[in-house]
């Protein structure tokens, strides 16, 4: 019998995870498709063997079970030996089938509050499955094949199909802009729903929701893994600086302002999530104005009670890694089983990925081969990159490639994003993938980079060798913790860069740079900035590290963020956020 390489995709991929409001919104995205793919792979396995798969290449049968710690990428890779055309029929079938399975309980609940038809149309056009097939004559030919097959499924996805659009006229989904919302029970002429909606549906104030979003809003509640919000993902500094002043406080505090949001007929969107402690929650809770106003005002003296002065900044971290040199390291590799071994120890990390980033109290969304995808509170996110960039070279040490006469092996690059709790998450992961991008762009890579991108101000963003630039930002921390350096030292250097990088020479700015350094006395105090500060920015950074000064005063104001969330954390902040 004739031997196929056999390779598909799923998607959409990007838009559809990227069309999220809630932290959930974007988790159940990412399961959907990583079910599907894991689907995939099973269908194979039951129809060809379990030893047909090249990627993903589990450890057992298990793994492949529907919610298995298993995370499937969207491109599964199998040698197979029947038809393949009759095997890609049985796949694309069962994809559309998982998704009717999983939207028949949501239409059979809500009934004629919705219109059912148009949703299952927005639904069967969701899907994308692409595949190609072609003779495997021997495992020598393995690489050759591959090679055709992955030009082909380029050239495929190129030509994708685009079916007669079969819309109505209604106002648009508030998620993804471009399918209508299905809600029956809001008319066409309300472009708001009201309170009693809102619970109906599941939304948040002013939403709208097709059926896909719909999909991922319901199925979202019910993923075996607990997901919290960005707003509560934000608020974890100021929870653990409370709870260390008295432990417990923190869940108190939530537990009260959820039971005056229940109290006035407000829709909570989940339990025991930080998130109420932002007047934005309340916004969205309820539809009427003037009860708002009277909410926020019970919150504030709640708040106080607990935490005086004191509030939680609005910022967490979004993180987006992504393997280095892994088409090289794949390339490599000529022969099927080759592959599966780098499949293997690929999964081994991605399951060791949402333990990792839980021990720093972050969330994983998405951790398949050598991608991840997770959201962390300010105050972790460094040791959490740090820990997973260190655990990916450990696991891909043995996978090496040769490159300009050196051995070399896979690395971990990443893109983190700081960001208000309310910006939209599409928005958010837009950034986070340009960020990714700027730090695989750094020579040798094994890189970071790092945008803050505050709702006033520009944004500022700072890339370099991973280990180099936490490196650097810890020890900024430390200075901004203890008083070493004041709050107008960094944007006083950013404003000499700005101005004078490029028309001063190197060694004239370096010099102007450590005289103001130099001027400037420690935070609250009259002490002059310490000499081995001085000699660590001038020597080490600016002169030996050739650092550009306008990057360096970008990294002292980004690690002024770490810091403020420590300070947090520890309970120590004085003034509100």
């Amino acid at each position: 019998m004739s031997s196929y390489l056999f390779i598909c995709s799923i998607g959409p991929v990007q838009g559809f995870i990227a069309a999220a409001r809630s932290s959930r919104d974007l988790a159940y995205g990412s399961w959907l498709l990583s079910e599907l793919a894991k689907m995939v792979a099973r269908i194979i396995a039951e129809q060809e063997g379990f030893d047909a798969l090249i990627f993903p290449a589990p450890q057992s049968e298990k793994d492949l079970e529907r919610d298995s710690d298993l995370l499937v990428a969207n491109k599964v890779v199998a040698e197979v030996r029947g038809d393949p055309t009759k095997l890609a029929e049985v796949i694309e079938d069962s994809l559309r089938r998982f998704i009717r399975d999983a939207w028949h309980p949501i239409a059979k609940e809500l009934g004629r509050a919705i219109d059912n038809d148009l949703a299952v149309r927005q639904l069967e056009d969701l899907l994308e499955f692409y595949w190609v097939a072609a003779p495997l004559p021997s495992p020598d030919r393995y690489k050759a094949v591959r090679e055709h097959c992955e030009a082909a499924l380029s050239a495929r996805k190129a030509t994708r199909n685009f079916e007669t659009y079969q819309g109505v006229s209604r106002f648009k989904s508030s998620i993804d802009g471009w399918r209508e919302h299905v809600l029956a029970e809001i008319p066409d002429h309300a472009s708001r729903p009201n309170a009693q909606q809102m619970r109906l549906y599941k939304l948040r104030n002013g939403e709208l929701l097709s059926g896909v979003d719909l999909l991922k809003r319901w199925g979202g509640t019910k993923l075996p893994t607990s997901y919290r919000s960005t707003g509560h993902m934000a608020a974890l500094p100021f929870a653990e600086g409370l709870d260390k002043a008295r432990p417990g406080a923190a869940k108190e505090l939530c537990r009260e302002l959820e039971a005056l949001i229940k109290k006035e007929g407000g829709n909570l969107f989940a339990s025991g999530d930080y998130s109420v402690f932002f007047s934005s929650e309340v916004r969205a809770a309820f539809s009427d104005k003037n009860k708002v106003d009277l909410i926020l005002k019970e919150q504030e003296k709640i708040l106080k009670k607990y935490a005086g002065d004191k509030r939680p900044a609005p910022y967490y971290v979004l993180l987006l890694a992504d393997g280095d040199f892994m088409g090289k390291t794949i390339d490599e590799r000529e022969k099927p089983e080759a592959h599966r071994e780098l499949s293997r120890a690929l999964s081994k990390f991605a399951k060791e990925v949402p333990k990792i980033v839980a021990d720093h109290n972050g969330v994983t969304v998405y951790a398949g081969g050598d991608d991840v995808l997770a959201y962390l509170p300010l105050h972790t996110a460094l040791a959490c990159v740090r820990e997973l960039a260190e655990t990916f070279e450990q696991a891909m040490r043995e996978f090496t490639f040769e490159e300009g006469g050196e051995t070399k092996s896979p690395t971990l690059s990443a893109g983190l994003v700081i960001v208000h709790h309310l910006e939209p998450l599409s928005d958010v992961l837009a950034l986070a993938r340009r960020t990714e991008k700027a730090a695989k762009a750094v020579p040798g890579k094994n890189a970071l980079a790092i945008a803050l991108n505050k709702r006033s101000g520009a944004e500022r963003m700072v890339k370099d060798n991973l280990p180099a630039l936490i490196k650097r930002l810890q020890t900024m921390t430390a200075w901004w913790l203890d008083g070493t350096l004041s709050k107008g030292a960094a944007y006083e250097l950013e404003r000499l860069a700005h101005k004078m990088e490029g028309v001063l020479p190197n060694e004239a700015l370096r010099a102007e740079a450590i005289r103001i350094l130099k001027r400037k006395r420690e935070s609250g105090g009259g002490q002059e900035v310490q000499k081995d500060v001085i000699e660590k920015m001038e020597k080490k950074w600016l002169e030996e590290q050739k650092i550009l000064l306008s990057e360096l005063a970008q990294e002292m104001i980004i690690a002024n963020e770490f810091a403020r969330a420590q300070e947090q954390a520890q309970g120590k902040e004085k003034e509100a956020a």
